[in-house]
């Protein structure tokens, strides 16, 4: 049985053209880039490409603010970790940001409406209020894609004496970044969601702002996050980044047709379906929740019929209690319960779009059926 994959908020097939990239690095140039022999120095340029070509993509001043880290895991640790004072954070952030903010008393979680979007009045008040020091507010929501305008929130925390830090992991490729231009002082990423490896991440931090590092040890990365080079994977992420930046908008706009085509097929076929989010929303990302249905008899279904997609984010799968995100949307749990995340990449197709579509009414329609809920 093939495999249809819509699991590419969590990690995306690696690039064939990114794999040749990092290739001679495992077992020809396997130099550490720290040493001073001429095997070393090929790493090290390799290296600074690969910073350079992160930079252009990102609309970075000075490639020098482009720290490589193992994930952006790490570097929001990294941000939110810089910081003693008081931090505001929006209620539907990744959990290494969420996670990491509710274990203070320092922190205030930031409302959103039903779409996901930061409730500016709440924002603005919470500011007047709380003077934080940082605000850290993701661009793409993980799990129902919504997108927020940072460059609106960026300036209120600007005006409000506080930095700004997003975690762009789930835009890139998909919204505007031009970092240098916009009210934004750390940005966060990880690779494997735009087809570098896992194993790699960038915090870029604009020149001038505070950043006590995460990792101590040697000077790497201008003494910012100490450890050796992972040169394959660096060079991968810098192949993965000129590729994005050369293509990102055609594929971008490729994926929201698909995404439309997505949607329309399931709502048009399948009664008490909601869509989640914003309607134009991340152009790769669709969150479904079919009413009084379990989502996980869904999956299972679907999994039977070769096609691989989640609930909601991986990084909080396994649980066993409802998606954070979406209880801060407030959505009620006979719709929650039944939630699918679909999410699409380059790679894939309008034939495996409609398989998907196919697939997922008969799944619903076969769960509905075992529990006594009519689908039509």
């Amino acid at each position: 049985m093939s495999i249809a994959y819509f699991d590419n908020a969590a990690s995306t097939k690696v690039d064939p053209r990114v794999l040749d990239a990092m290739l001679p690095f495992f077992c020809e140039n396997y130099s550490n880039p720290s040493a001073l022999h001429s095997c070393a120095q090929e790493a090290r340029a390799a290296v600074e490409r690969a910073r350079e070509q992160v930079a252009e993509l990102l609309g970075a001043e000075d490639p020098s603010e482009v720290i490589f880290t193992s994930c952006a895991t790490e570097a929001n640790n990294t941000v939110l970790g810089t910081f003693c004072g008081r931090l505001l954070y929006s209620a539907i952030e990744h959990p290494s940001v969420r996670n990491l903010a509710e274990g203070t008393d320092r922190a205030e979680a930031i409302p959103v409406d039903e779409e996901g979007t930061i409730r500016e009045d709440a924002y603005a008040e919470a500011l007047s209020r709380v003077k934080p020091e940082l605000v850290s507010v993701m661009s793409v929501n993980n799990e129902i894609g919504s997108v927020q305008d940072i460059d609106k929130l960026g300036a209120m925390a600007h005006d409000a004496g506080a930095h700004f830090h997003s975690d762009i992991t789930q835009g890139v490729g998909k919204t505007e970044l031009n970092l240098s231009t916009r009210p934004i002082d750390y940005a966060t990423l990880s690779g494997h969601k735009f087809h570098a490896p896992k194993g790699i991440g960038v915090l870029w931090a604009r020149g001038g702002s505070p950043l006590k590092p995460f990792m101590c040890g040697g000077t790497h990365e201008s003494q910012r996050r100490a450890g050796t080079h992972n040169v394959p994977l660096i060079v991968g992420m810098g192949a993965a980044a000129d590729i994005i930046r050369r293509e990102g908008a055609t594929e971008s706009a490729r994926m929201r047709d698909l995404r439309t085509r997505l949607i329309e097929g399931v709502t048009s076929k399948v009664k008490d379906v909601k869509v989640n989010g914003q309607e134009n929303g991340a152009p790769h990302i669709a969150s479904l929740s079919f009413y009084r249905t379990e989502g996980e008899s869904i999956l299972i279904n679907l999994d039977a019929r070769g096609i691989c997609c989640t609930a909601g984010s991986a990084c909080s799968s396994g649980r066993g209690l409802g998606s954070p995100i979406l209880n801060a949307i407030g959505l009620e749990q006979d719709w929650l319960r039944g939630t699918v995340r679909l999410s699409l990449s380059r790679f894939t197709t309008e034939e495996e779009v409609d398989y998907l579509v196919s697939s997922l009414v008969a799944a619903v329609e076969d769960v509905r059926s075992l529990a006594g809920y009519a689908n039509v």
